[in-house]
């Protein structure tokens, strides 16, 4: 067995153990049926609002497995590593808040199995909520969606070719990544992909055709001219291609010509 699956198992036996929770799910790879030996394990635990400030988190935790680091992440939820190097997220909730679980169900994906996800529910209202995201999932080919997809991916690379054009490289690296989140958003669309919509990058070997993964290789890059300028060279124009044919007339045409021009003058460099 995968020492996942252990910890899991005993995190589950924490739950039913602890009179101080209302309900406990988990979430991530295992509830998808694609943990494996690199997977981390993540859970959201509900307990009884006036017992939350008791609860030693660092202690809980421990029971599971010893911890080597126990810290709140830049998301303020408690993560630990594990002494044998297998991450745990963890989200310690007041129970009167399990209802801001709809307001998540961006993050769901059909792969999501909420029998699975279902750990601890003592008063059946994590079962309600979690059948409501099940039958939420978001329409990610929306018009709409779409639409904002493309305007953000319009953004960041505004932002990022005027930040290269200034001569900031390793700033222009970093924005030209985060808007390859976007990119392939619109890529996973027009494929038909979306599955792994929350992390748009993941399974992407398996999951584009070997036409756009390569095209999404070519637009990666070191700091160096001129493999940077070309980078964004070609994610501007597959950008481009993929909003034209997604979401048409939805951006100004003036819009588009102009930034043509800007991202045209990268070839001299």
């Amino acid at each position: 067995m995968l020492p996942q699956k252990e910890m899991i198992e005993r995190v589950k036996q924490l739950c039913k153990q602890d009179e101080r929770l209302v309900a406990a799910m988990m979430y991530g790879s295992f509830t998808q049926g694609e943990g494996d030996e690199y997977s981390d394990i993540e859970f959201s635990l509900y307990f009884q609002d006036d017992k939350l400030s008791s609860v030693d988190k660092l202690a809980w935790v421990s029971q599971v497995a010893p911890v080597l680091l126990f810290f709140t992440n830049e998301f303020g939820v408690e993560t630990a590593i594990f002494d044998n190097l297998i991450r745990g997220e963890f989200h310690f909730e007041p129970a009167s808040q399990m209802g801001k679980l709809r307001s998540a169900a961006w993050g769901m994906t059909p792969r999501m199995n909420s029998q699975k996800m279902l750990l601890l529910d003592t008063t059946l209202e994590l079962a309600d909520h979690l059948a409501y995201l099940k039958n939420h999932v978001p329409d990610r080919a929306d018009p709409e969606n779409v639409q904002q997809l493309a305007r953000l991916y319009l953004n960041w690379m505004l932002f990022g070719v005027n930040v290269l054009r200034r001569g900031e490289r390793a700033r222009a690296h970093e924005l030209l990544n985060i808007a390859h989140r976007y990119l392939l958003w619109l890529a996973r669309i027009a494929e038909h992909q979306v599955d792994h919509w929350p992390t748009p990058s993941r399974a992407l070997e398996q999951e584009l055709s070997e036409t756009s993964y390569q095209r999404f290789a070519s637009c990666t890059s070191s700091l160096h001219a001129p493999d940077l300028e070309r980078a964004y060279l070609i994610a501007w124009t597959w950008g481009k291609e993929m909003i034209a044919s997604l979401t048409p007339r939805s951006i100004p045409g003036r819009l588009i010509d102009q930034l043509d021009k800007l991202f045209a003058a990268l070839s001299e460099v």
